[in-house]
């Protein structure tokens, strides 16, 4: 599994979440305007190395409701 992808509401209150309670690093974060969209990606290693949390906020949507909060997630295979 390279990384899991969620939907947020509140980009900083989640990514103190990850980092404070979970013990995560903010990896990296990048704002996307012309997409309306934020990412940031935490874990407790390397991405190319490690399972990454990959947040995305989607400008101007606060919340969620139950099942449409999961973006997709990732896995690699040798073939």
């Amino acid at each position: 599994m390279l990384h899991v992808v969620y939907r947020v509401g509140d980009m900083d209150k989640t990514i103190k979440f990850y980092t404070e309670c979970l013990g995560m690093k903010l990896l990296r974060k990048r704002d996307i305007p012309e997409e309306r969209y934020t990412n940031a990606f935490l874990g407790y290693g390397p991405e190319d190395s490690q399972f990454v949390v990959e947040l995305t906020y989607n400008y101007g949507v606060d919340k969620y409701d139950i099942g449409n909060g999961f973006g997709h997630f990732g896995i690699a295979v040798e073939d």
